[in-house]
C-alpha cells in the first residue's frame, strides 16, 4: 500500500520525483516508495512503518486545503 500523503511529503523533499499529486501509482513507483522508506528508516533507525507514520504525521499537521481534488457531481 502507497499512503498518498507520505508519497506526497516524499515528493516535496525531493525523494520522489514523478506523481506530485500521488496519484494512480505505477508498480515501479511503488517499489521506489519502499526502497525511499527503507533507507529513511535505516538511516534513522526506526522500523519502516514508524517512518511511515512520521511523514504522514507531518503531512497532516502541514496540508492546507483537501486532500483530494473533488468535482461537483452533474447533474443527470
Amino acid at each position: 500500500v502507497i499512503d498518498i500523503r507520505v508519497w506526497q511529503v516524499l515528493h516535496a523533499v525531493g525523494d520522489v520525483s514523478s506523481n506530485r499529486a500521488g496519484l494512480g501509482f505505477t508498480p515501479r513507483q511503488w517499489l521506489e516508495y519502499l526502497a525511499v522508506l527503507r533507507g529513511l528508516a535505516k538511516r534513522l533507525g526506526v522500523t519502516v512503518r514508524a517512518a511511515e507514520r512520521a511523514l504522514f504525521e507531518a503531512h497532516v499537521h502541514y496540508q492546507k486545503g483537501n486532500l483530494y481534488k473533488t468535482t461537483p457531481a452533474r447533474k443527470i
